[in-house]
């Protein structure tokens, strides 16, 4: 599952910057590693604001117990 996620995630980041630049130009690395750092921002402004606070909790406190029944 976190694999797909992972991999639908680069995949974005790979076809959105193709649309501003070639992607065989010098450019495109430096727009995909912007991307990359906005997604990452967004994330981690989501989970720091405080309606989302206890949403994030509940979600990480589900997985961590799917994690443990698969042990």
């Amino acid at each position: 599952m976190l694999d797909w996620i992972g991999e639908t995630i680069l995949a974005i980041f790979t076809s959105v910057p193709a649309v501003f630049t070639a992607e065989h130009s010098p450019q495109f690395m430096l727009v995909r590693a912007m991307f990359a750092l906005l997604f990452i921002t967004l994330i981690v402004y989501l989970i720091a604001m405080r309606p989302f606070r206890g949403v994030a909790s509940r979600w990480a406190r589900a997985v961590s117990q799917l994690f443990e029944r698969k042990s």
